[in-house]
């Protein structure tokens, strides 16, 4: 029962979700209007969802990563080298559509932060999933779209939910948020307000 209920977390607020949710507040609900709204919504949904998700099924198929979440650490290091030309992609793409300041930021932030990620996992198997769903919460936080009860909550949810699923250790869990919450938020504030 636990287990499922953990499953279920970790998919309804697995970070590729999250992402499509937040962009669509940055994009929608900012001061900066843009007409090509949808299809700057359409150029994160392809290179934070779509590209990444088949990506993740071609991998999975061909026996590059033995499960959907890369969960072998060493097999975290491909998917993660492709995160970031996509997010790459996806950044240049949203400044040529002159998308607002913090859903290009946002796209920046998965880039670099991937980096990150990448970086650290040669030493230490940090939580992505919790890295995924603080960063966005940094980038409402900076966009005026205050929800931080939901936030935290789902915030802890994900953590408990990756601790319950053996996936990583608390520690892991709270490297993960932190260093996605800091790392958005410093680079979103220096760079793109």
């Amino acid at each position: 029962m636990k287990r499922n209920f953990a499953l279920t977390i970790s998919f309804l607020f697995h970070p590729m979700i999250i992402s499509l949710g937040v962009f669509s507040v940055l994009i929608f609900s900012s001061a900066q209007s843009n007409t090509n709204s949808k299809l700057i919504l359409l150029t994160c949904f392809v290179f934070s969802n779509l590209i990444p998700i088949i990506t993740v099924f071609v991998l999975k198929r061909t026996g590059k990563i033995d499960d959907l979440d890369a969960s072998v650490k060493g097999q975290r290091y491909f998917p993660l080298m492709l995160g970031i030309l996509y997010s790459g992609l996806g950044f240049s793409t949203l400044y040529i559509l002159n998308a607002n300041s913090l859903t290009q930021g946002l796209m920046f932030c998965y880039m670099t932060n991937t980096m990150l990620t990448l970086f650290i996992t040669r030493f230490w198997k940090i939580s992505i999933h919790s890295m995924g769903v603080s960063g966005p919460a940094a980038a409402l936080w900076l966009s005026g779209n205050y929800f931080p009860i939901s936030t935290v909550i789902i915030i802890l949810l994900v953590g408990f939910s990756r601790v319950i699923l053996k996936a990583h250790t608390p520690s892991q869990v709270l490297a993960g948020s932190g260093l996605g919450f800091c790392s958005t938020f410093f680079q979103l504030h220096l760079l793109f307000l």
